[in-house]
């Protein structure tokens, strides 16, 4: 399977669980915007799709979906499924995985990914909130991996303009 193709099947994979790459960079955008003077939504976005172009990135998205999906459907056993249906707050697992996304562009991703695991800002507050109070619907992974990607795209972004200066030059 092509590179491209995998961005592909990522992107609509996202989209089939409601999240547009746009709800991902707005979160980058806001979260850097302080740090980087000058960023734009549209070199936010460019950082978001340079992240989910990474093979390792479009795997940990791959499977933290799959097991929202299979929760949802009663296909993991248990005590496993209703630990993830409950998005227990000791599982970890969920966030390790952000994590893994988040560090892809180094370790200040580290703590971007605190960051925004903690405030929940967009569409990541979105889903976790529907995942606890919207019966048959698992959102304990997606959360997590889409701070995961922002975070790495602020990462990315806090590397390629490490003086703070942004301008329209890629």
């Amino acid at each position: 399977m092509s590179e491209h193709v995998n961005y592909e099947n990522t992107v609509a994979k996202l989209k089939e669980r409601h999240v547009d790459l746009d709800d991902i960079a707005e979160i980058a955008y806001h979260f850097q915007l302080r740090y980087l003077p000058g960023l734009t939504k549209q070199i936010a976005m460019q950082s978001v799709q340079r992240v989910l172009e990474k093979r390792e990135v479009q795997h940990v998205v791959w499977v933290a979906l799959e097991l929202d999906r299979l929760t949802e459907e009663n296909l993991i056993n248990e005590p496993l499924r209703d630990v993830i249906k409950e998005d227990f707050g000791l599982f970890g697992v969920d966030e390790l995985l952000g994590n893994a996304i988040a560090t892809s562009f180094g370790s200040i991703g580290f703590t971007g990914y605190g960051y925004v695991d903690n405030i929940k800002p967009g569409i990541i507050g979105k889903l976790d909130k529907i995942g606890k109070t919207t019966k048959g619907v698992t959102t304990t992974f997606i959360d997590d991996v889409i701070g995961g990607i922002a975070a790495a795209a602020g990462s990315r972004l806090a590397q390629k303009y490490p003086k703070g200066f942004v301008d329209d030059a890629q």
